[in-house]
């Protein structure tokens, strides 16, 4: 054997057969589901962005809503879900800067006041095309905004074929939180890059004076990329209410009518694994 081929075969630096094959399938791999999406040995450690309400951070595998990735919250009628998705979008923008894409082009900015939120932290896109949209999820993504919602109805008329790769590869290059809410059916392209999906239903309403006041759900890990389905937790909904919850006759005090009421979105009622 002569001594230039005993140092190929001894060169640590000298790839195996099938390795740049391998190689190539990994990287075809991470470019159509997503960075990470294909890797070795552990996991890579993904941060989670909190959603104010310790158990259902718990429930989601990283403390919160994965930063880097895209989550759906999914329900029926009447199941929270919808309200859900704006009272984190609330909750998130009383700390952080926070982006709505309406695709629905129905959503009031009011309504995430109510929830309590910082509407000089919220960014309100309305979209005249679908591209649009998605052009300006990833734009501010890329900008630092914490939580990136995009609300729809119609999800397999409104997703472009690319799109989601891309908002995808946008969210993981930083600390950005994506959420799709609305619509029961999603396109493969779509559904494909949801790392973690959060299924919601009502248990019962709340009731105040005969007043529907709120509502008592339960959100499940349906789906997840970061660990075992099924964990769950209940949160009590409280919605926003246009006036005080008193009881009894009392004198009306002078400047009553401007007291500033605190609004508390979230309520932990159960929680469990």
């Amino acid at each position: 054997m002569s001594s230039e081929l005993a140092g190929r075969e001894t060169d640590p630096r000298a790839k195996r057969p099938g390795t740049v094959a391998l190689e190539l399938a990994l990287s075809s791999l991470n470019r159509r589901y997503g960075p990470g999406a294909v890797h070795s040995g552990a996991p890579p450690e993904i941060q989670g962005l909190t959603t104010g309400v310790e158990p259902l951070d718990r429930i989601t595998g990283c403390q919160g809503l994965p930063r880097g990735r895209i989550s759906r919250l999914t329900g029926g009628p009447s199941s929270g879900a919808f309200d859900l998705g704006l009272s984190l979008l609330a909750e998130v923008s009383r700390s952080a800067s926070t982006a709505l894409v309406d695709f629905t082009l129905g959503i009031d900015p009011g309504d995430i006041e109510a929830y309590g939120g910082d509407l000089d932290n919220c960014w309100l896109v309305r979209p005249r095309r679908p591209e649009e949209g998605w052009a300006a999820a990833r734009a501010l993504a890329k900008a630092g905004v914490e939580l990136c919602l995009l609300v729809a109805e119609d999800w397999p008329r409104l997703t472009p074929g690319a799109a989601p790769a891309a908002l995808l590869a946008t969210l993981s290059e930083g600390a950005c939180a994506g959420m799709v809410l609305g619509g029961r059916l999603i396109p493969a392209a779509l559904r494909e890059r949801i790392c973690l999906e959060l299924e919601c239903w009502r248990l019962d309403w709340s009731l105040a004076h005969g007043d529907v006041c709120g509502l008592r759900l339960e959100a499940q890990v349906a789906r997840s990329h970061l660990g075992a389905t099924g964990a769950s937790c209940r949160l009590q909904l409280n919605f926003p209410r246009p006036y005080p919850l008193r009881t009894g006759l009392e004198a009306l005090a002078e400047g009553d009518e401007d007291e500033e009421l605190p609004v508390h979105l979230l309520q932990v009622a159960e929680s469990r694994r």
